[in-house]
């Protein structure tokens, strides 16, 4: 099960019990009144110790919690929005391309990574849907994967690009770090730990979730949760994009 951890300045006392967050079941604890100070401190470690012991191994965490380190050494970590941002990925592509105005046909989307697998290929399937020009560069598995996709689509798709070639893409999709490029294509989406910030795909809850949730709550990891619980599709938390 996920945790969830929130706290109000206006909290009693510390309790834990599964709730519902945005529709979906969460082993939930408060932290009571106040986030700050030795006994908060001390109740931050019996927290953690108690939603370990419950078999909890990733939670949704506050803004600016100030004992994420104390779940973190008790073996609890955050949840990871990176997987929700690789779902997003293509249509954060065609969102940037549109609102550059370039048309479908003459485009030119190059996906990058070391190895084929399942989320690059979603990728690369969502693209080669819409775009006529798509190049694929991973170091193995892209034959195979573009001979399937070439018998069940009748897509075709550009193997192993020069380094010149991507950089002269109008978007550059980049799954894992790629140095000897300089990233400066019309659209960049970074999809690894410490990419571009101009190439971060945002993330959100829409309007009446985010109303539903506290302020101080994590959107990004929550939407993550939801994501990977099934409860909703991806589509569902794709943030504001401009060029």
């Amino acid at each position: 099960m996920l945790g969830y951890i929130e706290y109000a300045e206006d909290g009693v006392k510390a309790r834990l019990a599964k709730e519902s967050r945005c529709g979906a079941p969460f082993l939930v604890m408060d932290m009571g009144k106040g986030a700050r100070g030795m006994l908060a401190s001390r109740r931050a470690v019996r927290s953690a110790e108690k939603m370990r012991a419950l078999g909890v191994r990733r939670a949704v965490f506050p803004i600016d919690f100030p004992h994420t380190a104390a779940f973190l050494r008790a073996g609890i970590a955050p949840v990871d929005p990176m997987p929700l941002r690789r779902a997003l990925s293509a249509r954060f592509v065609q969102r940037k391309l549109e609102l550059l105005g370039m048309e479908n046909a003459q485009a030119v989307v190059a996906v990058c990574g070391e190895h084929m697998n399942d989320e690059i290929a979603q990728t690369v399937r969502e693209l080669a849907h819409s775009y006529r020009y798509v190049m694929l560069s991973v170091r193995s598995g892209g034959e195979e994967f573009a001979g399937l996709l070439r018998r069940q689509y009748g897509t075709a798709l550009i193997l192993t690009p020069s380094a010149d070639q991507l950089e002269r893409a109008d978007a550059l999709v980049l799954f894992s770090p790629r140095g000897e490029l300089r990233r400066e294509n019309p659209v960049l989406c970074t999809l690894y730990p410490g990419g571009d910030e101009r190439g971060r795909v945002p993330i959100c809850l829409d309007g009446r979730l985010a109303e539903s949730v506290a302020d101080n709550c994590s959107q990004e990891q929550l939407a993550a949760a939801l994501y990977g619980l099934g409860i909703m599709p991806a589509q569902r938390f794709l943030g504001e994009i401009t060029c």
